[in-house]
């Protein structure tokens, strides 16, 4: 089956302090996706969960190596195609939910459509936003929603637009265990159709729920799970903990 992500051996550094030597977040790291599989990837703090969630997505520019989402080459976007192609093709799911507050949740959902397209698909944004149970909040505010319920306005907002694959981050590390539990649920189902997930998270519960689960350890790929338990979760992230500088 064709992958909707392919990165292969994505290598990302940054600048080390006060002008030092580079310091290396990923050293070769590949991650492949195909349609409709969730991918989770899990490993200690600063192993590069969220480096290769940023690069994989386009939202940072890798260093070496290749990243393909849906058949297009990221690296050959221009910065103005490279933000129209993520707006039709992929979506976000961030545990700070990013919503703007002036803005109703139906109009949150509509403003990714209104981007990549120039309006908005009423019943696009109705859809997405039943999908999540939230049809009677269409006209709330950020500020008149629950955590929980911001969480589940920006997982319709990443769906609205139907995209090939959504990229969360850390997307239940803001939640309350019940409504962690109906956001997981909600993305698990997604990645059930046509839409692949790829989602970083500490939650090793989570981790499990995925089709895959990477384990990343000093920016390499420590261990590969396939439909794993909580205990294999459990014991790969403990190993690479084990293993970290």
């Amino acid at each position: 089956m064709q992958a909707v992500v392919s990165a292969q051996d994505v290598v990302k550094t940054y600048p080390g302090p006060r002008g030092g030597e580079r310091r290396t977040v990923l050293d070769g790291v590949s991650l492949n996706v195909a349609s409709g599989e969730m991918v989770v990837v899990v490993g200690p703090s600063g192993s590069g969960k969220s480096t290769l969630l940023q690069c994989a997505s386009g939202l940072d520019a890798v260093d070496g190596g290749s990243v393909v989402v849906a058949g297009t080459d990221l690296a050959t976007l221009r910065p103005e195609a490279a933000a129209r192609f993520r707006r039709s093709t992929i979506g976000f799911v961030f545990q700070s939910y990013n919503l703007v507050g002036a803005l109703t949740a139906a109009e949150n959902v509509a403003l990714p459509l209104r981007l990549a397209t120039g309006k908005a698909d009423r019943r696009a944004v109705r859809e997405a936003l039943g999908a999540v149970g939230l049809a009677d909040a269409a006209d709330r505010r950020p500020g008149e929603l629950s955590g929980g319920q911001q969480q589940r306005v920006a997982v319709a907002r990443s769906l609205a637009t139907r995209p090939d694959v959504v990229f969360a981050d850390e997307p239940t590390g803001a939640l309350d265990t019940e409504s962690g539990v109906r956001v997981l649920d909600l993305l698990r189902d997604y990645a059930s159709g046509t839409t692949s997930v790829v989602m970083v998270t500490h939650d090793l519960e989570a981790a499990a729920r995925g089709d895959r689960v990477l384990v990343l350890r000093d920016g390499v790929v420590h261990a590969e799970l396939v439909a794993p338990g909580p205990d294999d979760v459990l014991a790969a992230v403990a190993g690479a903990r084990g293993g970290s500088r």
